[in-house]
């Protein structure tokens, strides 16, 4: 019989199966017997599980095998599901030639689709120094093939392989709308800012062992990588005038917002006030989508959801939001994008834009 995926169980079922470990903590129960908690995943969704009365050896063994195949059963916890897990062997990967890959979400969208988009949005940037300074980041090396599997966030948005590439190509849509209404903007600045504020989100998170935190991920964090990768791209542009370097940089500083949520600065630009509301735009209605996708049927208030900590509040599913189910990804372009005309006015050197016309 076929593995059931981990989006298609509920409170009372038996779960069985190999799952990939995504984040493990030992802990001490009162009765000081040890206990794991920890989250399985498959390509469909995240649990959260308890494996009570373990031992620091079972642990140890989750940290050399990311692979598991468990017994157990599903209860409801706080109002969410979990996996009481009654039985846990851990699974070499190599020898059940698992990937991880395979056991993680991806995005709806067509990733070669997502990269031309990305591409004619760099050659439309008409300032030749600022898009040579996009291209020269974009040109690091084995950053086009992170691009196409980093997820935009480990859990909160996005938080699937190639969600980092939809994401951009998302923000890239609502800054050309910005620009149409807000037509004093600078929007090469903005659309640079909105290229490059993730991008070191490339090396900031890993997929080997799930989404996880990469050691410079952990140390410095996308926004301090960012800033250094464009500092280095800077200096191989000539002509590139220091101050507009400085507005892109602060862009990447300032994205989060708020000094408690990441950001070493607030917002101080225009383009930088504009980038940031955007981005938690995409991020908080992504996000709610992502919520909605995965409620489970239940109680009569089961159309409110489980508290979100990125919303602080239970989402309410109001009934006409059904038409969401036929909903893929973020916007394509197609919905979004500004009319042909004022994207023909946007080429640069009279010229349209093609996949492959970029060196990254």
């Amino acid at each position: 019989m076929d593995q059931r995926t981990l989006d298609s169980v509920n409170r009372g079922d038996r779960l069985e199966g190999i799952f990939l470990v995504e984040g493990a903590n030992l802990k001490t129960a009162r009765n000081g017997k040890f206990f794991i908690q920890l989250t399985l995943r498959d390509h469909t969704a995240g649990m959260k599980a308890v494996r009570w009365e373990s031992s620091q050896e079972e642990f140890r063994e989750l940290d050399r095998n990311p692979f598991v195949r468990v017994q157990g059963r599903v209860e409801e916890y706080q109002g969410n599901l979990q996996s009481i897990i009654d039985s846990l062997e851990p699974v070499s990967a190599s020898a059940a030639g698992l990937k991880a890959a395979e056991f993680l979400p991806r995005t709806p969208c067509d990733i070669e689709a997502l990269e031309r988009e990305l591409e004619e949005r760099v050659v439309s940037i008409k300032n030749e120094s600022i898009r040579k300074l996009v291209v020269t980041v974009l040109a690091r090396p084995g950053l086009r093939d992170q691009l196409r599997i980093s997820p935009a966030g480990k859990s909160m948005h996005h938080a699937y392989i190639g969600g980092l590439l939809e994401h951009m190509v998302s923000l890239m849509n609502m800054a050309d709308m910005v620009c149409d209404h807000y037509r004093w903007l600078d929007r090469d600045v903005l659309i640079s800012g909105v290229i490059l504020h993730d991008i070191a989100k490339t090396a900031e998170l890993g997929i080997e062992n799930g989404f996880s935190y990469t050691d410079e991920g952990q140390l410095l964090g996308h926004i301090v990588l960012c800033c250094n990768w464009i500092d280095e791209a800077g200096r191989e542009v000539e002509d590139l005038d220091s101050e507009l370097l400085l507005q892109i940089q602060h862009i990447v500083a300032s994205h989060h917002g708020q000094l408690e949520y990441g950001s070493p600065k607030k917002p101080m630009t225009a383009e930088a006030l504009a980038m940031h509301y955007i981005d938690n735009l995409d991020a908080k209605l992504m996000g709610f989508l992502e919520l909605y996708r995965s409620a489970r049927p239940g109680p009569q208030d089961s159309r409110f959801g489980a508290h979100s900590y990125m919303l602080d509040v239970r989402p309410f599913f109001p009934r006409n939001l059904d038409f969401m189910g036929d909903f893929q990804g973020s916007p394509p372009a197609s919905s979004t994008a500004p009319s042909q005309q004022k994207q023909s006015d946007r080429v640069v050197d009279g010229e349209s834009s093609s996949s492959g016309d970029l060196p990254f």
